[in-house]
């Protein structure tokens, strides 16, 4: 038997800890929110809201717990669903939880079920975003280190650093997300976050502006403008990737 929905609206930090918080409160209650806001979300809605605080050393021992109930193939759906842009993913997280304590079967063979067939979907556009990032991101020098910009949809930096991690194991890389405010930091294949971090102030040195200027040169010379496509162009590189990408800067 499933539990079943309240009308309840629930408001926490959008954390992971903040939403094991969620879990715990969820099923300790034995009722499921209606509505699970953030602060980003709660600025748009209407509804009264009851504030959940993070309890860090609690949300520990529910990560450690779902850990050993779940199997390992579900515990990373549920943490990739945490991690992607979809709306009431926490009410869709929520089920998947509670269907995968119920069930020793993996999770993506419920994709009958709404909230697991959502997932699933959200899941497959972040890992498909990850690829994309790791062949349109753009690094430029910065004294020693390299530095990059990037605008992903989903929360996609973290997976993303190990590909760069591994591919410039000698180099000191900085990866700035400015849609989550998260700024990473690679330094001989270890990686760290910055959370709620404001860009960092880049001064390209002349030879990095030497170098991009150049590219873009080589670009302009190589462009067939009679066989130029923009549709099969856009197929392969949407606009969104273009705005941190030296080879679309004017």
């Amino acid at each position: 038997m499933f539990i079943d929905k309240s009308a309840d609206v629930w408001e926490y930090d959008g954390s992971y800890y903040g939403f094991l918080t969620i879990v715990y409160q969820a099923f300790k209650q034995q009722r499921f929110p209606e509505i699970i806001l953030t602060p980003e979300t709660s600025i748009e809605s209407l509804f009264l809201s009851k504030w959940i605080e993070t309890d860090e050393i609690l949300a520990g021992k529910i990560a450690a717990r779902l850990i050993k109930r779940l199997r390992t193939e579900n515990m990373q759906f549920i943490i990739d669903g945490f991690y992607c842009s979809l709306e009431e993913k926490e009410a869709c997280l929520l089920e998947a939880i509670e269907i995968g304590l119920k069930t020793n079967d993996l999770l993506i063979n419920h994709l009958g079920h709404p909230a697991i067939l959502a997932l699933q979907k959200s899941i497959k556009a972040l890992y498909s975003e990850v690829h994309l990032f790791t062949g349109f991101v753009r690094f430029e020098y910065v004294g020693n280190f390299l530095y990059s910009t990037i605008a992903p949809k989903h929360f996609s930096l973290p997976y993303l650093c190990p590909h760069f991690a591994q591919r410039y194991s000698g180099e000191t890389i900085v990866i700035y997300d400015e849609t989550h405010r998260l700024l990473a930091l690679i330094e001989k294949g270890k990686i760290s976050f910055i959370e709620d971090a404001d860009p960092p102030a880049i001064d390209p040195q002349e030879t990095e502006k030497n170098i991009q200027e150049n590219w873009r040169v080589f670009l302009q010379a190589v462009t067939i403008s009679e066989r130029k496509n923009e549709r099969v162009q856009l197929s392969h590189l949407p606009k969104r990737f273009r705005s941190n990408m030296v080879d679309f800067d004017e």
